[in-house]
C-alpha cells in the first residue's frame, strides 16, 4: 500500500516483511530546516534528496515564489545565486553570495514529482553584531 503526506510523498511502501522502501524520489529529513548566516558571508542551504532519477530539484524563494534554479541552471539575473550537486551524498545546495539582509526568509527544494515534494529551509541573516533580520525587518 502506498501512505505518506506530500512533503515526503511518492510511494513509501511496505513489503510483507515489514521492510519499508520509497519506489520514487524522496527528501531524507523533513520539516523545515535553519540556517544562519552573518551579512555579508555566504549561505549554503541543503536539500538531501535520495532515488531522484529522471526528476529535477527546484530553489524556490517563497516570499515572491520566484523560481531560483532549476537542477544547476539559475533562473536569477542575480549572480550570486547557483545550486549545485554532491552524488555521493545525494545533498543539492543553494549558495547565496555576500548574503544580505533582504536574502532572509524561507526557501523550498522542490522535486518534480506528481504530486511535488518539498522541503524548507529558513534563512536568517544576522548583522555584525548579532542583529537578526528577518522578511519584515526589510519589506515591512
Amino acid at each position: 500500500y502506498v501512505t505518506g503526506d506530500i512533503s515526503t510523498s511518492l510511494a513509501l511502501s511496505k513489503l510483507n516483511s515489514g521492510t519499508t522502501f520509497f519506489a520514487g524520489p524522496y527528501l531524507d529529513g523533513s520539516g523545515v530546516s535553519n540556517v544562519t548566516t552573518q551579512i555579508g558571508t555566504h549561505a549554503y542551504l541543503p536539500c538531501k534528496v535520495k532515488q531522484l532519477g529522471n526528476k529535477s530539484v527546484s530553489w524556490v524563494r517563497v516570499r515572491d515564489d520566484h523560481i531560483l534554479t532549476v537542477d544547476r541552471m539559475t533562473f536569477i539575473a542575480d549572480e550570486r545565486f547557483q545550486s549545485f550537486y554532491v552524488e555521493s551524498s545525494g545533498v543539492w545546495t543553494l549558495q547565496i553570495k555576500y548574503v544580505q539582509a533582504r536574502d532572509a526568509g524561507i526557501y523550498e527544494c522542490q522535486v518534480s514529482t506528481e504530486p511535488k515534494i518539498s522541503a524548507r529551509v529558513h534563512l536568517h541573516v544576522v548583522g555584525e553584531y548579532g542583529h537578526r533580520f528577518s522578511f519584515h525587518d526589510t519589506y515591512g
